[in-house]
């Protein structure tokens, strides 16, 4: 049996089958089958980190879904973060299936369906509406997280019913006063949850996070504090941060400039909706203003290269530039792999004369994502017969399943991208084939990159290249001195001795070769290949990318 030829599972029997966010941060969707037929819950993207060399975004290998096509009724969004949403054009444009989400996930997603030029059957749904997608009858439950308008689902299935938590935290101060609706999970809980699917994010993190609200009282000491501009930087989606700036501001007699084209499209789209208040008397529309009147809040909160904060950081952003005596607040977490980039952000701004306050500082930035004791809580409300840690690294599953087992929580199971978990008739089995699963490569053309050209490039970028060019006459005979250029292996000026070894031993093949081969071009290539390939390992210990030319003159 191949891996995506899977055997539709029995009108009574769930399967389960993740694609992407399950052994890794990122990239989350999750597959859910019965009765013939199937569902999505999230289409998320990641970023790429420093080694993924020309590529805008990674998204999840939807090979299983394509191939299956027919069989699935809908897409259920959680939340419109990018690692929830930002797949779906690449979904849509080839599966054009309904989507169900909150009024401001479908704005951004709409947002990014309009960039791609993809249409959708895109339905709009509130905390506690219930609608059916084939066999599933489907309830959307309030959850608090780190941007508006977060879900979770209970999924009633003719196998039994999913609870789907999405990404959440249990804050019971939440800034809009609508808190995790803890009263439909227990309802839940106490009809009977077969399985429950929960974050992980946090599963390492002892104790309960702090409520969104601390931001506000960090911030506005920040605020009473600074003698100049202050430039904020917070994830652009993060509605509940912008609008908690905007308030200070308003508050403290400053203007607000929106700089980063997510961040100005995003408090657009939430502000159309109702999601934001943004004055106009807060609003600057430029930067000439007195350094004491001017909040500037921008993207950039993981170092990437190409946001606004790194631009300004270092000079080469058109409109902003950074000051002695600017206080720069970073009111984000790092994301595991991002904190080398993070760091050389810190040390330019602070090489301009700012003043850097970054998440390390308490209060300034709280988690989105629940920690071990709201977990727990989590676990003891919906009190599931099966229960499969969702969202994190296999240490994140890992760590959840066990708090699980404390809770008295028998069943947890940990599963990854591509493994097969069905249950039915109070059975959990995990199938021993898997789906095709991994990361599709993206570029900034929303071209999808091969992963043999992503190897290629690492390949280069670690070891460099070496081009060997030797002329030949006719009948395959040296006419000149073999031709040795490099990139990123040696320096040439001082490396000529070696070189010129590398020389010898290219004549030295022509002379050990027989008449009859040397006028196989293919084959003296991989002979000088070899022989490159033999040399720069054993003296220099490095494997660097080798393209022989035989050239016919």
């Amino acid at each position: 049996m191949n891996e995506t030829s899977q055997p539709r599972p029995p009108d009574d029997r769930l399967r389960v089958i993740p694609l992407g966010g399950l052994g890794e941060i990122g990239m989350n969707l999750m597959v859910y089958e019965t009765a013939g037929k199937a569902i999505i819950v999230d289409c998320g993207m990641m970023f790429p980190d420093a080694a993924t060399l020309g590529v805008d975004v990674i998204v999840p290998d939807m090979t299983y879904i394509f191939e299956h096509a027919d069989t699935f009724t809908a897409v259920l969004l959680t939340h419109g973060h990018e690692d929830h949403i930002g797949a779906l054009p690449f979904l849509l444009e080839r599966v054009p299936l309904p989507v169900y989400g909150m009024p401001l996930t479908l704005g951004f997603l709409r947002d990014k369906l309009e960039e791609f030029g993809v249409e959708a059957d895109l339905h709009e749904i509130h905390p506690r509406d219930t609608f059916e997608a084939g066999p599933f009858r489907i309830e959307a439950l309030r959850v608090t997280h780190s941007i508006v308008d977060a879900l979770g689902f209970a999924i009633q299935t003719p196998a039994g019913t999913i609870v789907h938590t999405g990404d959440f935290k249990i804050d019971h101060t939440p800034i809009d006063a609508r808190p995790t609706d803890l009263a439909r999970f227990a309802d839940y809980g106490e009809r009977g949850v077969m399985l429950l699917v929960s974050d992980s994010t946090n599963a390492l993190v002892p104790g309960h996070g702090p409520s969104e609200k601390a931001v506000g009282g960090a911030l506005d000491r920040v605020f009473s504090a600074a003698k100049g501009r202050i430039i904020v930087t917070t994830f652009a989606s993060h509605i509940h941060r912008v609008q908690q700036v905007i308030d200070l501001a308003r508050k403290f007699r400053r203007r607000v400039l929106m700089v980063g084209r997510s961040l100005v499209d995003n408090v657009e789209t939430a502000e159309r909706l109702g999601y934001l208040r943004f004055p106009r008397e807060v609003r600057a529309s430029g930067s000439d203003f007195d350094p004491r009147e001017l909040v500037i809040m921008t993207t950039g909160t993981q170092g990437e290269p190409s946001s606004a904060l790194a631009r300004i950081s270092v000079g080469e952003h058109k409109q902003i530039s950074v000051e002695k005596g600017d206080v720069v607040v970073i009111s984000a977490r790092t994301i595991p792999g991002n904190e080398r980039a993070v760091a050389h952000l810190i040390d330019n701004l602070y090489r301009r004369g700012a003043e850097v306050i970054s998440h390390e500082q308490p209060d300034v930035h709280v988690s989105g994502h629940a920690c071990q004791e709201e977990l727990k809580l989590m676990l003891n409300v919906t009190r599931p017969q099966f229960f499969i840690p969702m969202h994190g690294t296999l240490r994140h599953l890992i760590t959840h399943a066990r708090l699980a087992q404390e809770v008295g929580v028998p069943h947890g199971v940990v599963i990854t991208n591509g493994q097969v978990a069905e249950i039915g008739g109070g059975t959990f089995c995990i199938l021993e084939e898997r789906v095709q699963n991994g990361k599709v490569f993206i570029d900034a053309e929303a071209e999808e990159v091969p992963e043999v050209v992503v190897r290629d490039r690492q390949h280069l970028a670690e070891d460099g290249f070496v081009i060997a060019v030797v002329a030949v006459d006719s009948e395959g005979h040296l006419i000149r001195d073999p031709e040795i250029i490099t990139r990123g292996l040696v320096h040439v000026d001082a490396s000529q001795d070696m070189l010129d070894e590398v020389r010898r031993a290219i004549v030295g093949i022509f002379s050990e070769t027989r008449l009859q081969e040397l006028r196989d071009s293919d084959l003296l290539q991989e002979k000088i290949r070899a022989m490159l390939k033999r040399y720069f390992r054993k003296n220099m210990g490095r494997r660097p990318m080798i393209l022989p030319v035989v050239w016919e003159m």
